[in-house]
C-alpha cells in the first residue's frame, strides 16, 4: 500500500511520536510510507534518519491563520494528488482539517484521523470552543475514518450525530525503551543541570518530560514544589523538554525562589532513555489524549503521580500504580508528591504494577496489528485480538 501521513507539527511530542512509530513500522512491513509535516523539526530528522521521504510545510502551523492556512491546504492537496496515496492517514487537528477537506477532493478511498486530544478540552473562552467543536465533527465526517486513543476520548465522540460508525477506539502501543543505566542515567542528568552526582545521588528526583505549552499545567507543578520542598528539602523537580512557555516557567521559578529546586534542562534527544534518574514520575497535564509519556515511565518502572484528565486514569490505577489528582491544582500535587517521597515502599510497588499494565495493556505489536487492518480493510475484528 502507499501510505502518506500529514501532521501538523514537527517538533517531538506524543503525536509526533505515534507517527514516526506507524510510519517505520509500516515501512518495514513493505509498505510505501511519506510523511508530510510542518516545519523542519526534530520529527522530520528522525524519519529522514529512518529512510522515510518527508514534505515539509512551512506555512502549517497550529495557530490559526486564514492566509497561511490556504497556502497549507494547497500544498497539502498538491501532495496527495502527485502521490495517489492508498491510505492517507491525518494526525492533530490543522493537519486532520485540511488534509480530510483535499482528500475527499480528490477522491481517496481511505482517509483516517487520529485524535490526539480533543482540543475543545483545551481551557478556551465558549466563543473559542463552539467553532472547535463544529470542525472537529466537520473533520470526522468528512474522514472515512476517525481513531481514538482513549476510552474517555471515544466516549465524547458518541456525542457527535452520524459519526458513531465512523469512529473506533485503538489505544497506543509502545515499544519499551532501553534504558540507561540509573548511574549513567544520574550522571547525565546531574551534569545537564551543573549539580554534583554526589550532591545529585542524595535527593528525590520528581521529573517530568514534556513540551513546555500550558496544556501541559507545569506551572501548576513549579508551584506545588514550594510545598514539597519545605516538608522535603533534598526533593528536586527536573523538567525535560522545550517550548513557548520556556521564559514564563523560568520566571515562574525565580519569582518563587526555588532555582536550587526546579530544574529546566530543555530539549533531550531519547529523554525517555534517563527516566531511571527519576524517583518519582509527575505529568500535571490539564488537557491530554492518552500519553506515551506515562506508558514509558511505566516501562522504567517508576510510580507516577498525574492528573485525571484524558486517558490518563486508563494507564494509572489511582493508589495501585501511581496517584490521580484533579488538574489544575498545585495544593493536591504537592500533598500526592510528599507522600511517595515519605513512602518509598509504596512508590516500589506502584511502580511494579504501572510496569505490568503498560507491557499487558498497551503493545506496539496490537497497535500495528489493529490499524494495518484499518489500512487493508481486511474485515479485522479489532476488538478480538
Amino acid at each position: 500500500m502507499k501510505i502518506l501521513y500529514v501532521i501538523t507539527k514537527s517538533n517531538w511530542g506524543g503525536a509526533q511520536r505515534h507517527v514516526f512509530d506507524l510510519a517505520t513500522s509500516m515501512k518495514a512491513k513493505g509498505h510505501d510510507v511519506w510523511v508530510a509535516v510542518g516545519g523542519n523539526g526534530i520529527l522530520t530528522e528522525k524519519l529522514e534518519k529512518a529512510g522515510i521521504y518527508t514534505f515539509s510545510i512551512a506555512t502549517l502551523g497550529r495557530d490559526i491563520s486564514p492566509g497561511k492556512d490556504a497556502g497549507s491546504f494547497r500544498e497539502i492537496y498538491t501532495i496527495i494528488k502527485n502521490k495517489r496515496p492508498d491510505i492517507l492517514h491525518l494526525h492533530s487537528p490543522k493537519a486532520s482539517g485540511l488534509g480530510a477537506l483535499a482528500g475527499r477532493l480528490l477522491h481517496i478511498k481511505t482517509i483516517i484521523t487520529t485524535v490526539h486530544g480533543w482540543t475543545f478540552n483545551e481551557s478556551r473562552p465558549i466563543y473559542e470552543r463552539i467553532p472547535i467543536i463544529f470542525f472537529s465533527w466537520i473533520t470526522m465526517i468528512l474522514s472515512h475514518t476517525t481513531i481514538l486513543l482513549s476510552e474517555a476520548e471515544y466516549s465524547q465522540a458518541l456525542y457527535f450525530p452520524f459519526v458513531k460508525h465512523k469512529i473506533t477506539l485503538i489505544p497506543p502501543g509502545i515499544k519499551p525503551p532501553i534504558f540507561m543505566s540509573v548511574d549513567g542515567s544520574k550522571q547525565m542528568i546531574s551534569k545537564s543541570i551543573g549539580m554534583e552526582l554526589t550532591d545529585f545521588n542524595k535527593k528525590v528526583v520528581i521529573g517530568t518530560i514534556a513540551e513546555l505549552h500550558k496544556n501541559k499545567g507545569l506551572t501548576y507543578l513549579v508551584n506545588s514544589m514550594t510545598a514539597v520542598v519545605e516538608q522535603q528539602p533534598n526533593a528536586i523537580c527536573i523538567i525535560i523538554g522545550d517550548g513557548q512557555e520556556n521564559i514564563n516557567i523560568q520566571t515562574l521559578i525565580k519569582g518563587i525562589n526555588l532555582e536550587k529546586n526546579v530544574f529546566l534542562v530543555g530539549y533531550i534527544d531519547n529523554a525517555a532513555d534517563y527516566l531511571k534518574a527519576f524517583n518519582i514520575f509527575a505529568l500535571s497535564s490539564i488537557k491530554e489524549g492518552l500519553p506515551y509519556v506515562i506508558l514509558e515511565a511505566g516501562c522504567a518502572s517508576l510510580p507516577v503521580v498525574a492528573t485525571t484528565v484524558g486517558g490518563i486514569p486508563e494507564i494509572v490505577e489511582d493508589m495501585k500504580s501511581g496517584i490521580l489528582i484533579q488538574s489544575r491544582n498545585s495544593r493536591e500535587l504537592s500533598h500526592a508528591l510528599s507522600f511517595m517521597i515519605e513512602h518509598p515502599e509504596e512508590r516500589k510497588k506502584y511502580g511494579a504494577n504501572l510496569k505490568e499494565r503498560v507491557l499487558t495493556k498497551f503493545s506496539m505489536e496490537k497497535m500495528i496489528w489493529m490499524i494495518e487492518g484499518l489500512y487493508g480493510n481486511k474485515g479485522i475484528d479489532i476488538n478480538s485480538k
